[in-house]
């Protein structure tokens, strides 16, 4: 059976797309976090693609409405606070950059925050990020971005570049 809910959270794909903000969509948690994407989770290579290291991702329940996201494990490791929120009626997940494996991002430095979707489908979790195209990632206010954002609500290609990872049970 797939679950349909798009309720975000990975840094999975953020390593290889741009879609970064400077604000977040929205600063309040308010949704309580899906218990079925915790875990250890493995990104999936795309065709006829190889990796000499798997690439894994470790999503942790942090309070009732926040995760925890650990990606990719290892030494380029990468740390998000990420919260499901709703906006406009469309579920997905705001994330937050809060450190590598080499310490706390600077102050100055922009480009923090992410939003993506996700649907889990068996074993499988699809993680698309918003597109910057429809909801320009030049934006410099959380009302600004809101605005947008529910503009194009509708709209098919509002998530795009999908990862997709497993499950790696125990």
């Amino acid at each position: 059976m797939t679950k349909s809910k798009t309720a975000l959270l990975m840094g999975a794909v953020l390593l290889f797309c741009g879609c970064e903000y400077e604000v977040p969509l929205t600063k309040e948690p308010s949704v309580a976090v899906d218990s079925s994407v915790l875990g250890l989770w493995e990104l999936i290579p795309d065709a006829g693609e190889e990796k000499e290291k798997k690439e894994r991702m470790m999503v942790l329940k942090y309070s009732g409405t926040e995760y925890m996201i650990h990606y990719p494990i290892g030494e380029d490791a990468m740390y998000f606070r990420a919260y499901p929120v709703k906006i406009g009626g469309v579920q997905c997940v705001q994330l937050q950059a809060i450190g590598t494996h080499k310490g706390s991002p600077d102050k100055e430095e922009k480009n923090l925050y992410h939003v993506a979707s996700y649907q889990l489908n068996g074993a499988n979790l699809e993680i698309k990020l918003l597109n910057a195209e429809l909801v320009d990632d030049e934006l410099k206010t959380s009302a600004a971005l809101t605005r947008s954002f529910k503009k194009h609500k509708g709209h098919k290609n509002l998530f795009i570049n999908p990862g997709t990872f497993r499950r790696v049970e125990k």
